[in-house]
């Protein structure tokens, strides 16, 4: 793709990736000659359409950010997206909008202005298309502008039909963890005659596969905003994180991600012959069976395995850890030490309340077999309190998971996640009081807390306690790097 040398919005002279310096545009040529304005913005707003959710950015993200990462979303299409089927073509037509429009500051500040006075038609608080941001309408199963399906309901790979286009395109695991293939895609002659200064190290780099370091932290971002997210059942939420841990497990391993490598190349050019998708199915297959295999490893092997795990969550590498303690607890099942290991790594690797149903569970037996063999963790009691009630939480049994979480904190009155979810459960049944009581034991125990603190905010705000309030906020504010403000923190938390 040429570039032009100056720039749309105030003609001075572009940078080598195509930005201004000056305003932040891009070359006109970069969205092959796509010209909106005024009433194209208007409609995206009227539509209820999230440009930044789209694109998968911050509201305050600067046009360099904003434009590596239309490039990166942009690669996962065609060159000539004139093959592709009717929904893939929506959604890249979507794209090209967005970054069209949040690439120009003109534009972009036009669409600010129109979507924050519109916002009730805008409805930020009804739920969203997860591809293009479009709020769903009453039980729509479907996204209206670009036919994805409903968040909450997995999409399997489709199966082609006898006749007439494809429907949809089956899942990109690239795509799923938002990676970019590039090393299937970079044509190293063009590349080298469009940037003439790249050198044969930075070729390298850009073309290489993501490392198994990327796809994990990939991986686990989005497991965690999926088990955050407000409205799903907890179904709901370990089927969608199950097909994002399928993922992981094929990009990071060469020889797998190798196989799925093949199906991609022929699922982009729209071929779904010669046992392409049945291929795929079978690969999922072998990975979910990777998964719930009995362990062939030898007693050698399965200690070897456990000293490694031991080793790398003393270091402080929980998740690095689990892998390694999951195989060697297999392998020796009548290990209390091996089972006790592994739970503290699961409770480890995350902030329990953010782990989904499957890990707590496995965190819980693991625990109980621990306690059952004689070498239970320090604490036990508490660990599995605290399971129980996080459990029960995400089952929906409010008054049990109380009961559990305070006798978790009361065993163990150091165990700061217990008194956080106290706190999250009395501020959802409006006990305002006893939710800032319990912020007040988290922060004594743990005063860098961030979540403790906004819960803290929030409940003074409920009870008129402003200065209280503020004072959070300006807590939370401290501990984050991004520069936001406590009036921010304060709005967000009142709206």
């Amino acid at each position: 793709m040429t570039l032009e040398q100056t720039c749309p919005s105030c003609s001075a002279t572009l940078g080598s990736d195509g930005i201004c310096p000056a305003c932040g545009s891009v070359t006109r040529g970069f969205f092959r000659g796509l010209n909106l304005g005024a009433p194209q913005v208007a409609a995206a707003v009227a539509q209820g359409l999230d440009l930044y959710r789209l694109l998968g950015v911050d509201q305050h993200a600067d046009a360099i950010t904003i434009v590596r990462q239309y490039r990166r979303l942009r690669a996962l299409f065609p060159d000539d997206p004139s093959a592709l089927t009717t929904e893939p073509r929506r959604k890249f037509e979507l794209l090209q909008v967005a970054g069209r429009i949040l690439t120009d500051p003109s534009l972009r500040a036009l669409y600010n202005e129109l979507r924050v006075s519109a916002a009730s038609g805008i409805q930020q608080g009804v739920m969203r298309c997860e591809s293009c941001g479009a709020p769903l309408q009453g039980n729509e199963p479907r996204c209206r502008y670009c036919g994805s399906l409903r968040p909450g309901e997995p999409a399997p790979p489709a199966t082609p039909p006898d006749a007439g286009p494809l429907a949809a395109e089956p899942v990109d695991f690239y795509a799923l963890l938002g990676l970019s293939p590039a090393h299937l895609m970079i044509n190293p002659g063009a590349r080298r005659s469009a940037r003439p200064a790249l050198d044969a190290a930075e070729m390298l780099h850009e073309s290489r596969p993501p490392t198994p370091e990327e796809v994990d932290a990939a991986s686990y971002a989005f497991q965690q905003r999926t088990l955050l997210h407000h409205g799903w059942s907890a179904a709901e939420r370990e089927a969608r994180v199950e097909n994002l841990e399928i993922a992981r497990r094929i990009l990071r391993n060469e020889r797998l991600r190798n196989r799925y490598d093949a199906f991609w190349l022929a699922f982009r050019q729209g071929r779904f012959d010669h046992g392409h998708l049945e291929g795929l199915r079978a690969l999922i297959d072998e990975v979910r069976a990777d998964e719930t295999t009995p362990s062939t490893l030898s007693v050698e092997e399965a200690e070897a395995l456990f000293q490694q795990g031991r080793g790398l969550l003393t270091a402080g590498l929980p998740r690095e850890a689990l892998d390694p303690l999951s195989r060697a607890r297999e392998a020796l099942p009548h290990s209390a030490e091996a089972h006790a290991w592994y739970a503290r790594a699961i409770l480890a690797s995350a902030d329990p309340l953010d782990l989904g149903g499957h890990a707590l569970r496995q965190a819980l037996a693991a625990l109980e077999t621990a306690a059952r063999s004689g070498a239970p963790l320090p604490d036990s009691e508490s660990y599995l309190a605290l399971c129980r009630g996080l459990l029960a939480r995400d089952a929906g049994d409010a008054r049990q998971a109380e009961i559990e979480l305070l006798r978790a904190a009361q065993q163990n009155p150091s165990l700061v996640h217990a008194w956080r979810g106290l706190a999250a459960l009395a501020l959802a049944r409006g006990a305002n009081g006893d939710a800032i009581d319990h912020c007040h034991r988290a922060l004594a125990i743990d005063p860098r807390d961030e979540r403790a603190w906004l819960m803290l905010a929030g409940a003074c705000l409920r009870t008129r306690r402003h200065a209280e309030a503020r004072a959070a906020a300006e807590r939370v504010a401290a501990l984050r790097s991004d520069g936001v403000s406590a009036e921010k923190i304060l709005a967000e938390i009142a709206s």
